[in-house]
């Protein structure tokens, strides 16, 4: 089965700890969006080319996210043309609540609710947070290792370093690992690099105004 992009994201993103998120609403739901866009465009399910979104020649992967996500877009499709900065504006505040589900499903996290105050917080915490914490290491350690990644890994460490671009983010790299990982980006394909750049538009204008 294909790597479940937005899975390693969401991890990427939250203390394992207390199971709450390190990254900023927009960041994270217009990533997370974007990552389930690779994972039905690396399944070629989707393709994307000059912004806009189009059916593949192949079926989405088996599992009921990706599924329901190919089924509306190919729906939408029959009418409409979809964008992908309209895809990401109209999925950025669900996601983090969808690919949770889809973890929880697989038994890899666990959803804790707390009231207090009037206010309800959510954590989600992991089921097994030894192996939870290898995967969020497993990339920053290629990149600062020198190790060559693949396009889907190189994607997934393009995002990670849109959410959270310091040394202290999601990837922990230094100036050396932030360059290296530049380089890496610079050679995806076309349709990959178009993703990263109008993920990161979308991110931006998304902090400027969070109540879009």
């Amino acid at each position: 089965m294909t790597l479940a992009l937005a899975d390693e994201l969401f991890l990427m993103s939250h203390d394992l700890q207390s199971g709450k998120s390190k990254i900023s609403d927009p960041a994270l739901g217009n990533a997370l969006a974007a990552a389930l866009i690779a994972e039905l465009v690396f399944s070629g399910a989707l393709v994307l080319g000059q912004g806009q979104l189009g059916l593949g020649e192949y079926p989405p992967p088996p599992e009921r996210l990706t599924e329901a996500l190919y089924e509306q877009a190919r729906n939408q499709l029959f009418s409409q043309q979809i964008t992908v900065r309209d895809w990401l504006a109209s999925h950025r505040r669900l996601v983090v609540d969808l690919v949770a589900d889809r973890m929880i499903r697989a038994g890899e996290l666990h959803r804790e609710q707390q009231r207090r105050f009037g206010r309800t917080t959510t954590r989600f915490l992991p089921l097994k947070p030894s192996e939870a914490f290898i995967r969020t290491q497993r990339l920053p350690s290629f990149i600062r290792n020198g190790i060559e990644l693949n396009e889907l890994d190189t994607t997934l460490a393009g995002l990670a370093a849109l959410i959270s671009p310091g040394d202290r983010g999601a990837l922990e790299l230094d100036a050396a690992g932030h360059e290296r990982l530049t380089q890496l980006t610079a050679r995806l394909s076309p349709p990959l690099r178009e993703l990263l750049a109008l993920t990161e538009s979308a991110i931006m204008a998304a902090m400027r105004n969070p109540n879009a």
